[in-house]
């Protein structure tokens, strides 16, 4: 499946794509079903908006193409530290350019994403530049996710074991390997049960680790 399929595919709860992407639950809940203002007012979505016609307003799961938009959202903000129009108009502005479903997570997007806003272009490029050279792309799709760099063995494919991470080359967990160590099992008993190497299972349970006690920033919403 290396075509505009594997986008649709619906991949995770809103909390646990959250987890993996570093952002509050509720944060990539509005971005995804919109929500109401102080006013009273309705306020749309931010990504989702080209999918597939008839899918509900609130879905159970996110799709794949969803994660990789919201990642690419995470990843502009956190750099910007902007507020929420803001960060819906630069959403619109690809939705609006490019006549395809999940805009931001295409290729093309990786050469000048941020620079049609302001003068401040080449700075906000930066960390979407970032975030993309941890995707794999077959043609303009985004296929793969490297969480930590592809250099860390942590791999993320929607194709494999229903995109939970794994070890590269493996159909094992990274959250299997970090809950057996959890409870006492040793790094090195691992990777000889495994038949993994040591680098592999401690940066499983780096990895778990990381997303356990990661730090979310609640940005202010507006």
């Amino acid at each position: 499946m290396g075509d505009s399929a594997v986008l649709d595919l619906e991949m995770y709860s809103k909390s646990d794509a959250a987890r993996l992407l570093g952002v509050a639950p509720q944060t990539l809940g509005r971005w995804l079903d919109g929500y109401t203002a102080a006013d009273g007012t309705r306020r749309p979505p931010i990504l989702g908006a080209n999918t597939v016609p008839g899918c509900s307003a609130t879905p159970k799961f996110v799709t794949w193409g969803e994660f990789i938009e919201a990642g690419h959202l995470a990843a502009y903000r956190q750099q910007q530290r902007m507020p929420l129009q803001k960060l819906r108009k630069y959403a619109s502005m690809w939705q609006r350019s490019c006549d395809v479903p999940y805009p931001l997570a295409r290729r093309e997007l990786c050469t000048t994403p941020g620079s049609h806003l302001n003068d401040n272009g080449a700075a906000m490029a930066e960390s979407v530049t970032a975030f993309f050279d941890r995707v794999d792309f077959e043609g303009d799709i985004a296929v793969r996710y490297w969480p930590d760099g592809r250099d860390a063995h942590i791999v993320v494919d929607p194709r494999r074991q229903f995109g939970t991470p794994i070890i590269e080359g493996t159909r094992m967990g990274t959250e299997v390997l970090h809950g057996m160590y959890a409870a006492g099992d040793p790094a090195e008993w691992l990777a000889h049960a495994y038949s993994l190497d040591l680098v592999q299972v401690e940066a499983a349970i780096r990895f778990e680790q990381r997303l356990a006690n990661r730090k979310i920033i609640a940005y202010q919403a507006a």
